[in-house]
């Protein structure tokens, strides 16, 4: 069935924990909700505050005290006991969003489901990389979460999931069966040109990224210092400053790419202060947060978009650079970037070290016949990401939700 099938208005609770920022998320949930009003349906938006001071939990006054030491975990749990205090009975149905709104208690529950609160799950070792956590007291953590999760969740009547990526998360952690979860083909939230400028090979390489972890900036730096290549980073993050020391660093010391843990550089917290001067320049140019005519531009004068997030959920901006008509490169642990170019043909798919990413981004910018004949047929696979077929597909999950 469509969305416009539904064979009645439907009251529906939106349910989202509100980070005090409209990333990608944001701008996609409100595209679906745009969807669900022009049906028929009443759509209410149910928001609680996500960044919060210590405070006990499920009345455990031991809690707020203990709080810094697993800030994530304790704030996790203040969450969930917010979640499941919501008053929503008036609701036909309720869409759950980011974590942990699937937890909500109600009967028929359609989540809209990029990932679980994920260094509990599928980060949940990597992260410990940071030295953020004492490693015991993070096992503890992850077990209790999953825990939680597992005993909560029973109302959710179907999953629509963001990529394969969060499909196969749902299989893995939660045994969730292949016919309560389907996908969502979102389209990009950039609005193209009706015809993008011609592709040049000589253009810089471009990343539209938040500089937050795991999102795996660092390896677009290091790319560019294997290869020389003009590199410009768009985006901020509490990230930025460590993604500005390793440049540094770099410029500093070149024979640093070639250490052992080059490929791991963004599992790193801290670099070693860089002591003297250099007269290198870096070829990384730090552009912050721009806005969207200034990064409208630089997709139309890039070369090569890369995309080097770690199993990322989805991957939108991969999606945009296809609709500039840009070759894209991202790796082979990159998740759903990985589902989109391969769906697509509009990259490369690399392994997730500097020096294959440099490769990748010669390769593009040498081989020009090999790059144009990618490009177009990355433009027929792209095509079909529409609003059409994603307001379809949440239309379809609307109603494996009620039934």
């Amino acid at each position: 069935m469509s969305l416009l099938s539904v064979s009645r208005p439907l009251r529906i609770g939106v349910v989202k924990p509100n980070w005090g920022v409209a990333g990608g998320f944001e701008r996609l949930l409100a595209r679906l909700l745009v969807g669900l009003n022009e049906a028929g349906h009443r759509v209410e938006e149910r928001s609680f505050p996500a960044l919060l001071t210590p405070r006990p939990v499920w009345g455990q006054a031991g809690s707020q005290r203990q709080w810094p030491r697993h800030p994530e975990f304790f704030r996790y749990m203040a969450m969930v006991e917010d979640v499941r205090r919501l008053e929503l009975d008036r609701y036909d149905l309720v869409l759950s969003t980011q974590p942990p709104t699937y937890l909500v208690d109600h009967p028929r529950v359609l989540s809209l489901f990029y990932h679980q609160t994920r260094i509990f799950y599928d980060l949940a070792d990597t992260w410990l990389h940071l030295g953020e956590v004492d490693p015991d007291d993070h096992r503890v953590a992850t077990e209790e979460v999953r825990a939680t999760d597992q005993a909560l969740f029973g109302g959710v009547r179907h999953f629509l999931a963001g990529s394969n990526e969060c499909a196969s998360r749902l299989d893995e952690y939660w045994s969730v069966s292949s016919d309560k979860i389907s996908l969502l083909h979102a389209p990009a939230l950039a609005q193209p040109p009706a015809t993008p400028s011609p592709w040049r090979p000589d253009g810089p390489v471009v990343c539209v990224s938040r500089h937050e972890w795991p999102k795996r900036t660092e390896l677009a730096v290091s790319a560019a210092h294997v290869s020389g290549r003009r590199t410009e980073l768009i985006g901020g993050g509490g990230r930025l400053d460590y993604v500005k020391s390793l440049d540094a660093r770099l410029t500093a010391d070149p024979d640093f790419i070639h250490t052992d843990d080059a490929a791991n550089f963004w599992l790193g917290s801290a670099l070693k202060t860089i002591g003297s001067e250099t007269q290198r320049t870096s070829p990384v140019s730090f552009l912050g947060n721009v806005d969207d005519a200034t990064r409208d531009s630089r997709y139309a004068e890039c070369s090569v978009v890369l995309a080097p997030a770690f199993r990322e959920d989805y991957g939108l901006t991969a999606l945009e650079a296809m609709l500039w008509d840009r070759p894209v490169v991202v790796c082979r642990d990159g998740g759903g970037l990985v589902d989109l170019v391969e769906d697509t043909g509009g990259g490369l798919v690399v392994d997730p070290t500097p020096q294959a990413v440099a490769d990748a981004v010669e390769q593009l910018t040498t081989d020009v016949d090999f790059t144009r004949d990618l490009l177009a047929k990355a433009r027929e696979g792209v095509a079909a990401y529409t609003w059409e077929r994603a307001y379809r597909q949440l239309g379809n999950a609307v109603d494996a939700a009620l039934s």
